[in-house]
């Protein structure tokens, strides 16, 4: 059965599936592996947006560095400085970074994760993968296309366990309203059992009073 069948079918379904749905977050890519790669394509694609004059060797090794490594740290060496007058407008965790900072080496690299996840947590995961549907480009293609297939997976595994979570309780329901069903059916015939009994008790008390009535008259003619 379909979801509009069982809508149609079944009175309180409706509000049980969008429960189960809301609990499911559909919308929320499940896992550790995808938020990373979200995180990472996130800030890659910042960066090329922000240096759009980078040569095709710095911009491939740039992609590659930052995609294929945790390492915060070895990747200061291939993100581009920003320009100075730039970066006095609009003072960035990644212009700091990038331009070595005095702060503590742990402290820096923490907060630019911490912009990074924040860049990321800025756009929902669906609006992501339909933002990732329309690079074409060749550096970018094997990552777009790993993010998209674990986001595939994931959705999957959610649609799999919600189905096997609501399935006992949809089967509880069908029970349910067959019993209700079949109980409403036993009734009704037994109403219309008793029912007729009673028109014929009914006739044949008619019956008999009329008969006694008829032989009450002939024995009134007789003079009895």
């Amino acid at each position: 059965m379909r979801v509009g069948d069982l809508r149609q079918s079944y009175r309180g379904f409706d509000s049980l599936y969008r429960r189960h749905v809301e609990d499911a977050k559909f919308g929320v890519v499940k896992g550790p592996e995808f938020p990373l790669l979200k995180e990472r394509l996130t800030f890659v694609r910042h960066l090329l947006k922000e240096h759009r004059d980078l040569s095709r060797k710095k911009r491939t090794e740039l992609i590659q560095t930052l995609l294929s490594k945790d390492d915060i740290r070895n990747s200061r060496q291939v993100i581009p400085k920003p320009d100075k007058d730039k970066a006095a407008r609009r003072p960035s965790l990644v212009s700091r970074f990038t331009a070595g900072s005095s702060w503590p080496k742990g402290t820096d690299e923490e907060s630019l994760r911490k912009e990074m996840k924040d860049m990321a947590n800025s756009i929902s995961d669906a609006d992501f993968l339909l933002e990732l549907k329309g690079i074409d480009d060749e550096d970018l293609k094997a990552p777009t296309q790993e993010a998209v297939d674990l986001a595939h997976t994931q959705l999957s595994l959610s649609i799999d366990a919600t189905v096997k979570k609501m399935t006992p309780v949809v089967l509880q329901m069908q029970q349910d309203e067959s019993k209700n069903a079949i109980q409403q059916q036993v009734e009704m015939e037994q109403r219309n059992a008793l029912h007729g009994a009673l028109v014929n008790f009914i006739r044949d008390v008619n019956k008999n009073s009329a008969g006694r009535r008829t032989s009450w008259v002939w024995y009134s003619c007789q003079g009895f």
